[in-house]
């Protein structure tokens, strides 16, 4: 099989919307902190709810005893409602796996065109598709299924949020490389659009800076000739670890601020208990390891379609409990096997 590169179309997909793990998780930490549970309860409810009853058994899950994961996914719609959502891709897929005992946060940022099983389907193609085919619950399968994982929960976010909380903390700290400008500049513009904002800055110069909210997002959405899908991750990390150091500093009554803005454009199956059990349970939180997935990868075609495959994804989700969870030794289950034995026959390995 013959090796490609992304699509430029598919470039064009590429959101920002890893940026919203931060703001996601952070609400999620900071809700027990908020004072009286019945106040924090009625800001809770201005988030969307799935109504959809999620079972466990049928999200093919595989125990993972003393974490907690949770899925976190990225849609480029501006509207919540579920009609809204309906066929959208999501450009962000990231699995956070919380040590109930340590209070660690590992981050792990699955490749939005790696190459898979849809969820009950006989499909196999990209991830991020996955939620236009199935919804919430379809995303959630892929996942577990293709790295032997027992999620029962999500957070669904758009990129608006983004360039509000990015705001709202003060913006984020940034050394613009000479060679990120001219794209970053350009997703800018385009970003502002989108979100119908008028008045924005663009960047005249590399070096250390302030970037605001829509520069933020845009700042992610970088992929052209400066290091694609895969460098995305590394910028992740740094806007992640500079917007939840931020907040952590804020006032409760500056989080309520944030929370009023940002929630609106959330969408979970977690319940308010959930979510500020949650906020109580991870007092004191540090991150841990944030990677990209799968570990060892490769650019191939299908079909004459472009996607990032596991090279042996067997061998990458041995890793992968090893690494996050500790399982040494770990023998991925016979569904993961499977998928693996599939993705290799169809790019010719």
């Amino acid at each position: 099989m013959s090796a490609g590169r992304h699509s430029a179309a598919a470039k064009v997909e590429g959101m920002a919307l890893w940026k919203k793990l931060l703001i996601v998780l952070a609400l999620l930490l900071i809700a027990g902190g908020l004072g009286a549970y019945i106040y924090v309860g009625s800001v809770l409810d201005t988030m969307e709810r799935d109504t959809e009853e999620l079972r466990p058994r049928e999200l093919s899950s595989v125990d993972v005893d003393g974490y907690l994961n949770i899925l976190l996914l990225g849609v480029d719609s501006r509207k919540m409602k579920k009609s809204k959502l309906k066929n959208h891709n999501t450009d962000c897929i990231i699995v956070v796996s919380i040590n109930t005992e340590t209070k660690k946060v590992n981050m792990t940022s699955i490749y939005r065109d790696c190459y898979t099983k849809i969820a009950d389907t006989p499909t196999y193609t990209k991830i991020n598709t996955a939620y236009a085919y199935k919804g919430a619950k379809g995303a959630i399968q892929t996942v577990n299924q293709m790295m032997d994982l027992n999620i029962e929960n999500y957070v669904l976010f758009n990129f608006k949020m983004v360039a509000q909380v990015v705001n709202d903390v003060g913006g984020i700290t940034v050394d613009v490389k000479e060679e990120e400008i001219d794209e970053l500049n350009k997703y800018t513009k385009q970003t502002a659009k989108n979100i119908h904002q008028k008045k924005y800055h663009l960047v005249k110069k590399p070096g250390r800076q302030t970037l605001e909210g829509v520069q933020a997002v845009s700042y992610g959405r970088i992929r052209k000739g400066v290091g694609d899908d895969f460098k995305r991750t590394d910028r992740m990390r740094l806007v992640i670890k500079q917007v939840a150091a931020r907040m952590q500093l804020m006032e409760p009554s500056d989080m309520l601020v944030i929370m009023r803005h940002v929630l609106p454009y959330l969408k979970t199956s977690l319940s308010n208990n959930d979510i500020i059990a949650l906020a109580q349970q991870l007092e004191g939180f540090s991150f841990g390891k944030s990677k990209g997935f799968p570990y060892v990868k490769g650019d191939g075609l299908v079909d004459g379609v472009s996607y990032v495959y596991p090279v042996d994804l067997t061998a990458n989700v041995a890793r992968f409990h090893e690494e996050v969870f500790k399982q040494k030794g770990y023998v991925p289950t016979e569904t993961v096997q499977e998928i693996s034995n599939t993705i290799t026959s169809a790019m010719g390995q």
